[in-house]
């Protein structure tokens, strides 16, 4: 499945090179690279899509390497539709290729941030099982996002907790979780058209065992109005992996149909 939504993304991009968008090295989303993401949605009446490749993870002397696509829509203002997969390679003694869960989520920026109040935003998500590796339920879940500037500087709070069964034990991606909570902080360089980023957050995955608390470092480059490149680096700091890297690239872009003449 996750490979056919990769076709359906190409062919989307392939035939949008008379549309017009503009993408946003700012515009934070979960594992690009970092986990925390900011308050505000993609650009309205734009589509942005995402290549992680690839994230790298290593753990007790176990591998994972997964490819992790996404494709949000700016559909209404301060409004996003977003559909995202995972399909991971394992190596644990043997290897196991399979894709795990894929999730839809709404996005929704309750308001602009001012000088006193940051800008909150509000993200439903709904996750399928879609392979031997994922869950074996659906679970939905809430998370709530504050973004607050300071100058150069923005820090983010992320929180959800997600409602469903807990899953049998290597089941599950990084997804869906039992609950997740974290603070990032990042430091923007407009000439550059470069932000550097940092969180830390603790999460439960929805296999149940213990909370890990897990840090990310990384950077997001605009290369060009309609190309940004990500890179990063993870650590558990309390259980989770003992190293990890994840390089990415989004494209944002739209058609001319979707706008007023």
């Amino acid at each position: 499945m996750m490979f056919h939504l990769l076709f359906i993304f190409v062919a989307v991009v392939g035939i949008s090179t008379s549309a017009f968008g503009q993408a946003d090295y700012r515009n934070l989303d979960p594992g690009r690279p970092i986990a925390i993401e900011d308050a505000y949605p993609i650009e309205f009446r734009a589509l942005e899509v995402q290549f992680g490749i690839p994230r790298y993870s290593r753990e007790e002397g176990g591998k994972a390497l997964s490819f992790e696509p996404e494709l949000k829509w700016g559909f209404a203002k301060d409004w996003q539709f977003g559909i995202s997969g995972e399909n991971t390679t394992l190596r644990d003694g043997g290897t196991t290729n399979s894709f795990r869960d894929t999730q839809l989520h709404l996005f929704y920026d309750l308001n602009q941030e001012s000088f006193t109040i940051p800008a909150i935003a509000f993200r439903p998500e709904l996750t399928f099982p879609t392979g031997a590796l994922g869950s074996e339920n659906v679970h939905a879940a809430l998370k709530a996002i504050v973004s607050k500037s300071i100058g150069m500087n923005r820090v983010h709070l992320n929180g959800s907790y997600t409602a469903g069964p807990t899953e049998a034990t290597g089941r599950g991606g990084e997804l869906v979780n039992r609950y997740f909570y974290g603070i990032a902080y990042e430091r923007t360089f407009p000439i550059e058209f470069l932000a550097l980023l940092a969180d830390v957050y603790a999460v439960r995955p929805i296999a149940g065992g213990p909370t890990e608390v897990i840090a990310d470092l990384g950077a997001r480059y605009q290369l060009t109005p309609f190309w940004v490149l990500d890179a990063g680096l993870f650590t558990g700091l309390r259980e989770g992996p003992d190293f990890g890297f994840t390089v990415g690239l989004s494209y944002v872009f739209s058609f001319r149909g979707l706008f007023p003449r």
